[in-house]
C-alpha cells in the first residue's frame, strides 16, 4: 500500500466518527441534527407527543416528552435465566491433613492462591485484637531468612503483592501471579505461614499502628462504635465470653498485648490440620497438588485448641443502647434480630427476603425510608455470615441527629411489616432474579472464585453449595418467602443501636424503650439508663442543620 493510498484509507475511516461526534455534540448542546418535520397533511399517530413539541414550538423536543403511564409501552419481558454451573473443584488432603481445593480455569494465564487458616478473631481467647495482629506479623514482620523488607521485595519481583487478611472466622494470606510464576509464589506463601519472623522492632510499630487505628476510629466512626456494642449485646452470656462478642479492640486492649502471646497464638492456630489451600487459575490440579506436597508437605502440627459456640441469647423487646458521640451532627441506627445459620435451608430463603426488605435500591427500606421520606441518606439491611450458630440480620442507616427518632421508627416499622405485609409476588420476583443472576457477576475473574471457594471452607459449606443455592433462591414462591418472613420478623425481640448526641437523642430513643447510654471513652461502658417514656416526641427541632 502506498502512502496516499494509506492516508486515503485513514481519512476514510474517520469519516464515520466525525459524524458520530456531530451527532453527539449536538444532543449535547441541543443543535444536532433536526428530524424531519411532518408534512401539513401527515396525521401524527396515537399517543404521540408530535401535538404537545408543536405546541411548545420546537419539534426536535418531540422525542424527550415523557409520556403518562398509560401511553407508555411496557418493558420487554425478562428473558430466560442463563444456565449456570460452578466450576468443578478438585479436592485433595496432604499426608499432614492439610486441604487442597483447585479449580482451573484458564481463560487468562493467571493463578491466585490463597491459604485459609480456619482461626480468625473468634480464636482470640478473651484478648481482642490478638489475631490482627498475629496475621500481620506475618506479612511486616519477614520471615526466618528474610527480612521485612526482603520479603517485599521477593513477592513485587513475582509481580505481586501478599494479602493477610484476618475475619471473625479465619485468616487468609493470598498472592496473584502468573501461571508460570506458579510454585515459586506456592514456596514463598508456605515460607511465610511456616517459618515467620517475630521481630520485636517490627512488632512494636505494628502495635502502635494498630493503636492508632482504633484510637482513630472510636473518634470519629459512628458505625464502628456501634458495632462494638452490638455485638457485644448480641452475644452477651450470663457467665463467660462468646467468641463473637468482640467486633474489635480497644486502644488499651491492644496496648496490653505482647509478642509473646502472638507467638503462641500463630502456633497454637497455624497448623496443616487447620488450614486448605485454595489455588484457582490456570493451572492443573495435578500440578497444584505435587507443588503443594513440596511446599506445605513437612508442615508439622495438630489440631487448635477447640473453641465453645454457646447459643447466643434470645432478644426479648426492644432493647436499645445509645453510644454517646457528643456533638455530633449526625446518628448511625443499628436494629437487628436474629436469623438462621447459613447451612439451615431456611437461609436462601430469607435470603430473597432480605433482598426484598433492604438489599438495595428496588428494597423497601431504600423507596420509602430515603426516598419517599427522606430520613436518611443510606439504609439497607444484610444478613451476617459466621461459620457458627444462628446469623443476625442486620438493618441500618446514617441520618441526621434531628430525623434519628423518626429514622428508628421507619425501621422498626419495615421489620414488622415483612410478617404484617409480606413481599408480594412482584418483590420476590425482582429479589429472587437478582440474588440466582448475582453469580454471574462474581465469577468473572479468577480472585472471584478464589474467594468463593474460600467461603465454602470459612463457612463449612460442601462444593455443591453455590449450585443449591442459586436454585433455591431462583424457585423461591411468594408463599416461601412469606413464610419466612413470618418466621424470622414476626414478633421477634429486636437489639437496637444508637451512635449520636446521647444528649439530644435520649428523650426521643426513650419513646421506643428503656435506653442504655454507652461511653465510648470508658472501654463501652454504660454511664446511665434513661426510662422508657412513650410519649416522648420522636422528631427534634433541627439545629444549625441538623
Amino acid at each position: 500500500m502506498s502512502a496516499l493510498d494509506f492516508r486515503l484509507l485513514f481519512t476514510r475511516s474517520l469519516r464515520p466518527l466525525a459524524r458520530i461526534s456531530a451527532v453527539s455534540l449536538g444532543l449535547m448542546f441541543g443543535c444536532g441534527p433536526q428530524s424531519p418535520a411532518a408534512s401539513p397533511d401527515e396525521t401524527p399517530p396515537a399517543g404521540s407527543a408530535a401535538p404537545a413539541a408543536a405546541a411548545q414550538g420546537t419539534s426536535s423536543d418531540a422525542q424527550y416528552v415523557t409520556l403518562p403511564p398509560e401511553q407508555r409501552e411496557a418493558p420487554p419481558p425478562a428473558s430466560a435465566s442463563p444456565a449456570w454451573k460452578f466450576p468443578a473443584i478438585a479436592d485433595t488432603t496432604l499426608d499432614n491433613g492439610m486441604g487442597i481445593k483447585a479449580l482451573q480455569r484458564s481463560t487468562l494465564p493467571l493463578v491466585e492462591l490463597k491459604l485459609i487458616v480456619r482461626s480468625g478473631q473468634a480464636t482470640d481467647g478473651g484478648k481482642p485484637g490478638l489475631a490482627v495482629l498475629a496475621g500481620e506479623m506475618l506479612k511486616v514482620g519477614g520471615t526466618a531468612q528474610w527480612t521485612s523488607q526482603q520479603l517485599l521485595d521477593k513477592v513485587e519481583s513475582l509481580g505481586s503483592s501478599l494479602h493477610v487478611l484476618t475475619s471473625r472466622d479465619a485468616t487468609s494470606l493470598s498472592m496473584a501471579v502468573t501461571s508460570d510464576r506458579f510454585e515459586e509464589a506456592l514456596d514463598l506463601l508456605a515460607l511465610v505461614a511456616q517459618k515467620p519472623r517475630f521481630s520485636d522492632t517490627e512488632f512494636r510499630k505494628l502495635k502502635r499502628r494498630e493503636m492508632d487505628r482504633v484510637s482513630s476510629a472510636a473518634r470519629t466512626s459512628a458505625s464502628w462504635a456501634a458495632n462494638m456494642v452490638l455485638y457485644r449485646e448480641l452475644f452477651r452470656l450470663p457467665s463467660g465470653e462468646h467468641p463473637y462478642a468482640a467486633y474489635d479492640a480497644t486502644e488499651k486492649q491492644v496496648e496490653r498485648l505482647g509478642l509473646w502471646e502472638v507467638k503462641r497464638w500463630h502456633q497454637s492456630h497455624f497448623t496443616p490440620k487447620n488450614s486448605t489451600l485454595v489455588i484457582s487459575g490456570d493451572v492443573p490440579a495435578e500440578r497444584v497438588a505435587s507443588a503443594a506436597g513440596k511446599a506445605f508437605g513437612t508442615w508439622k502440627g495438630s489440631e487448635p485448641p477447640s473453641a465453645e459456640y454457646p447459643a447466643p441469647p434470645a432478644i426479648e423487646g426492644v432493647r436499645i443502647f445509645l453510644v454517646d458521640r457528643p456533638k455530633s451532627p449526625q446518628a448511625e441506627l443499628l436494629v437487628a434480630l436474629w436469623g438462621p445459620p447459613q447451612s439451615s435451608d431456611d437461609y436462601p430463603t430469607l435470603k430473597v427476603a432480605n433482598q426484598v426488605l433492604g438489599g438495595g435500591v428496588a428494597g423497601r427500606l431504600f423507596l420509602d425510608v430515603r426516598e419517599k421520606r427522606s430520613l436518611a441518606y443510606s439504609t439497607r439491611s444484610g444478613v451476617e455470615r459466621m461459620s457458627q450458630g444462628p446469623e443476625p440480620i442486620i438493618l441500618s442507616a446514617g441520618t441526621q441527629t434531628a430525623k434519628a427518632g423518626l429514622t428508628l421508627s421507619g425501621l422498626l416499622e419495615h421489620a414488622k411489616l415483612m410478617d404484617q405485609a409480606p413481599p408480594t409476588d412482584a418483590e420476590v420476583a425482582i429479589a429472587s432474579r437478582y440474588l440466582s443472576d448475582l453469580f454471574l457477576l462474581q465469577m468473572e475473574s479468577v480472585s472471584a472464585l478464589g474467594s468463593m471457594v474460600s467461603n465454602l471452607v470459612v463457612f463449612g459449606l460442601p462444593n455443591d453449595y453455590y449450585d443449591r443455592y442459586r436454585q433455591a433462591v431462583s424457585s423461591a414462591t411468594q408463599p416461601m418467602v412469606e413464610k419466612i418472613s413470618k418466621r424470622y420478623f414476626g414478633g421477634a425481640g429486636v437489639l437496637v443501636v444508637v451512635a449520636g448526641d446521647a444528649e439530644r437523642l435520649g428523650a426521643p430513643l426513650s419513646h421506643f424503650g428503656s435506653v442504655s447510654v454507652v461511653d465510648t471513652e470508658n472501654e463501652f461502658k454504660i454511664e446511665k439508663e434513661i426510662a422508657h417514656d412513650p410519649n416522648a416526641t420522636i422528631e427534634l427541632q433541627r439545629l444549625d442543620g441538623t
